[in-house]
């Protein structure tokens, strides 16, 4: 593992300050809009800004690469996103805030291609498992210590948004440094919903379902927690309780529906998803000391509930299909996801003004307990070919990563195998068919 690790070292280094300044920021930007006077559905459209720059960097970021290449493309990147950072606490006007986030969105997604289209580069047949399941961790791991960062400082100052803008900024020295030599350059994301259809209706509505949940967490989560009366330390703890269950859970179900039929696991993940989230609706109203411990279990529990249905949707998308299938499908769910999150939490905000910030988790109970009931009946009207054939073995993925993160995934290899092999009996077949002419 180790020696897998040497190569990217400095592009680990970079992804962990990059991800350590942007977990502060996705803290950091919802309470700060809500202090600024913001309403709630404003909060939520700024939040819908910047899902639609992700999909937006997602199929523009190629262009610029293959111009620039890798380097230039993180520091122009990195010093776009500092930039931005600074601008906030100098405006305080809506309008402004949504072309912000929309460029945060751009700038961020376009960061993951180039680390990723990296890590793939320097990946391996023997590793690349063992380097997708370390980035993904590593994600997960530094956008809950960014988080704690929000505690260091008053969100209506400047401290915390010029120390998320150092740390992005420190971000271009390993990777402007490093000695090894950048990949090729990363191709244009293809969008093919249609295919995706076909292998998967549940896979697809699974993807619209997550990104209108964790669309309306990320957007709106910090200002149903600062609603009840959370202090900055708890809202931290909140907030990585969440991603924290999103981690831990993700590999026992995904292992779990290797065995079973995962629209069973996507089936209960969704009910009990809907349960804990009847759960934030209804104690905060009847447990005073709701914003400690009894918060931060229920949250650990959502998290490892609906933080977990984007990844064994894309592993029963992918059950179907073949592997020259699987990059294009894993781009357009990632895609799907971006859509349906920034719909998400509008479509949230519109439940908190009429029930309340706790109209948060009543929007996510009921997308969760209607795709319970779409399963529920396609699984009694449909039977997969996937239940009676070997399944694609499960990968953890997350949700704070782009397109190029699936190239990575050591099932893409089987389509580089199949071609040489197809090469290889084509060049012996001729070699014979002239042989017997001669």
């Amino acid at each position: 593992m180790i020696n897998a690790l040497i190569p990217v070292t400095s592009l680990l280094m970079s992804n962990a300050l990059l991800l350590l300044g942007h977990g502060l920021l996705l803290t950091l930007l919802p309470i700060a809009a809500n202090s600024f006077g913001f309403s709630d559905t404003q909060i939520a459209l700024t939040g819908s800004a910047y899902f639609l720059g992700f999909v937006s960097g997602c199929l523009t970021t190629p262009f610029m690469l293959r111009r620039v290449g890798h380097i230039r493309s993180f520091a122009v990147l990195a010093t776009s996103y500092t930039v931005v950072i600074l601008i906030f606490p100098l405006l305080h006007e809506f309008y402004a805030w949504m072309i912000l986030r929309f460029l945060i969105g751009v700038v961020i997604s376009g960061l993951y291609m180039i680390i990723e289209s990296w890590l793939n580069g320097n990946a391996t047949p023997q590793n690349r498992g063992t380097i997708l399941s370390i980035y993904t961790t590593l994600n997960l791991i530094m956008v809950m210590c960014g988080q704690q960062l929000f505690n260091l400082g008053d969100v209506q100052g400047t401290m915390l948004f010029s120390l998320a803008a150092i740390l992005i900024s420190i971000a271009i020295i390993p990777i402007s440094l490093t000695r090894h030599a950048a990949p090729v350059m990363v191709q244009q994301v293809k969008l093919n919903m249609y295919k995706v259809w076909k292998h998967s209706h549940i896979a697809l509505i699974g993807a619209v379902v997550a990104g209108l949940v964790t669309g309306a967490f990320w957007s709106l989560a910090p200002i149903y927690a600062k609603a009840n009366d959370f202090n900055n330390i708890q809202v931290g703890l909140f907030l990585s309780s969440t991603v924290l269950g999103g981690a831990c859970f993700q590999l026992p179900l995904g292992k779990i529906s290797d065995k079973l039929d995962r629209r069973s696991v996507l089936m209960y993940s969704a009910l009990i998803g809907s349960l804990v989230s009847l759960t934030f609706f209804y104690l905060p109203q009847f447990i005073p000391s709701f914003a400690g411990w009894p918060a931060f279990i229920s949250a650990f529990f959502w998290g490892g509930t609906c933080m977990t249905l984007y990844a064994i949707c894309l592993a029963h998308a992918n059950d179907n299909a073949t592997s020259e299938d699987f990059v294009e499908i894993s781009s357009a769910m990632l895609i799907t996801l971006g859509l349906s999150s920034a719909i998400g939490a509008p479509l949230a905000s519109l439940s908190m003004s009429e029930l309340g910030a706790n109209g948060l988790y009543a929007f996510t109970g009921s997308c969760l307990i209607i795709f319970f009931i779409i399963v529920l009946f396609r699984r009694r009207s449909h039977i997969p070919p996937s239940i009676l054939e070997e399944k694609e073995e499960f990968r953890t993925v997350t949700d704070m990563a782009g397109p190029t993160a699936y190239e990575m995934d050591p099932r893409t290899e089987t389509e580089l195998e199949d071609s040489a092999m197809g090469e290889i009996t084509t060049a012996l077949k001729n070699g014979t068919e002239n042989k017997t002419i001669k």
